[in-house]
């Protein structure tokens, strides 16, 4: 069933969008192992009928681990099973872990590495090793089940555009549209011959619905990266002769600076830079080195990911591109008037892909989706007279790390449960590498010293690594308005 039928569908699954290729076919390559897609439908069987003995359709379950063949497997057999799946990576702390476990109360967590299993104990859920799910493959397998399009399919932990981390319920539905609307936006793309490497893990929106759903739902192969270095990447590049390559902007920027030389990246004919800006400089340099055009994309978790691309286009290297097929896009001002061409708005879209909510929290719902369906990104743009849109800044005070949203509260409510700290305000600060990194302003407790290293520490065993501030300024007191609001804008400067 193609991604098309699949969204119009009165029942859908996902995981049907691999499963009619040529079995014979190479699906994926993780370092050494090929799997076809063959094996994979297989594997994906197995899994789901021994999952189906374990929970209950539209239980939600955790899968955490780094990327891989099994996790693959894991998730789409949930899936596939009607479980709505979290997706973990294993180096979030412990915090991070129970955090997730309190706001979507998984019936199960499934571990597919070492690191992920010590990771789980003493939650309080019940958990397993993926392993586990294919000691039964002699069983008559069960097949997917259709489950209405909205369907919760990923409950993908986000920093939102509401407020503080929350769940986005993103619907098999909203999967599938954004699957179509990819594969749609540009000429070439949808191309089964393609090998496509996501330098992204599979726990972020872009590895695991824009490279890993989009490429096997044309039956193209795709490389796990299992190690982010650039080289590493490009040696994966060379060795499987990767065509198509999805990396955010931290990856390009140390591509740029590295002494990896042109030929190595011969193989490759199409890019794609999303989940953070791209700097102008750093497109240059990459075109001007390797004869490469980056291209941008730009979306949000709560859009399944995608709103915009110019791959295919001729749109500057600054630009995110257009609208993808089926998703309007408007800019407009503080009273919700639309603003002329190139000036600067909010942008809203609408679509398909547009997620459902964020999990048991209508209120935050209602804050980013209006009446008529629009989500309210927060993310400062301007279109120019071709219709190439540009992302200008943020209207909301959320922090983007490597393409990780770092919402200020939330790092601000961990500093302060240390005994040394009275007040604290977290801003992001631009970098040419990371494209923000997070830095603490900090007031001591009366009578106290705050160390920035031991504030560092207590940060680490709280928050994943990119949430913890890179730089702690210790201050006498915070700037505040004249309701005793924190001014950030006067920080950020």
């Amino acid at each position: 069933m193609t991604p098309r039928a699949l969204l119009y569908a009165a029942q859908v699954n996902v995981v049907e969008l691999f499963s009619h290729h040529d079995p014979d076919s190479v699906a994926f390559v993780c370092e050494d192992e090929s799997q076809t897609y063959g094996q994979l439908t297989s594997r994906v069987a197995t899994a789901r009928t021994e999952l189906a003995t374990l929970a209950k359709v539209g239980s939600n379950i955790i899968v955490m681990g780094e990327s891989s063949l099994l996790f693959i497997e894991t998730l789409f057999a949930a899936l596939s099973a009607g479980l709505p799946v979290v997706p973990l990576h294993p180096r979030y702390p412990k915090g991070e872990v129970e955090r997730a476990v309190q706001l979507t109360r998984p019936v199960l967590i499934i571990s597919t590495d070492d690191a992920s299993q010590n990771l789980v104990q003493g939650l309080g859920v019940d958990h397993l090793a993926a392993s586990a799910l294919f000691r039964n493959a002699s069983r008559t397998p069960i097949e997917p089940l259709e489950v209405a399009p909205d369907h919760p399919a990923l409950l993908m932990f986000t920093s939102g555009t509401a407020g503080s981390p929350r769940i986005a319920v993103l619907s098999h539905g909203n999967v599938a549209a954004s699957i179509e609307q990819s594969r749609s936006s540009a000429p070439g793309l949808a191309d089964k011959n393609h090998v496509i490497l996501g330098v992204m893990p599979l726990t972020h929106v872009l590895g695991i619905v824009s490279v890993v759903a989009v490429a096997i739902s044309v039956g193209a192969t795709v490389v796990l990266a299992t190690k982010p270095d650039v080289d590493s990447i490009v040696d994966a590049v060379m060795q499987n002769q990767v065509t198509f390559l999805v990396a955010p902007p931290v990856f390009w920027f140390r591509l740029a600076n590295s002494e990896v030389e042109p030929a190595m990246l011969a193989s490759v004919t199409m890019t794609l830079s999303g989940a953070a800006p791209l700097s102008g400089a750093v497109a240059d340099t990459v075109a001007e080195r390797f004869g490469l055009k980056l291209c941008q994309g730009y979306g949000l978790t709560e859009a399944s990911p995608g709103l915009t691309s110019a791959v295919g286009t001729e749109a500057p290297t600054t630009s995110v591109g257009r609208p993808m097929p089926g998703v309007k896009l408007r800019l407009v001002d503080e009273q919700g008037d639309d603003v002329p061409v190139g000036d600067v708005g909010e942008l809203w879209a609408q679509g398909a892909n547009v997620f459902t909510g964020y999990l048991g929290d209508p209120e935050a719902t209602a804050a980013v989706i209006d009446e008529d369906g629009w989500l309210h990104t927060g993310d400062l743009a301007v279109v120019d007279e071709n219709g190439f849109f540009y992302i200008v800044g943020r209207n909301k005070d959320q922090i983007v790390v490597s393409g990780f949203n770092v919402y200020p509260g939330e790092v601000e409510d961990r500093l302060m449960e240390h005994h040394s700290v009275e007040a604290a305000a977290v801003v992001g600060n631009p970098d040419p590498e990371y494209g923000e990194l997070v830095v603490a302003y900090i007031v001591a407790a009366r009578g106290m010293e705050a160390d920035p290293d031991v504030l560092e520490a207590h940060c680490r065993t709280r928050l994943a690594g990119y949430k913890v501030p890179s730089r702690f300024e210790i201050v006498n007191d915070l700037p505040r308005g004249a309701t005793g609001k924190l001014r950030r804008h006067v920080l950020r400067k």
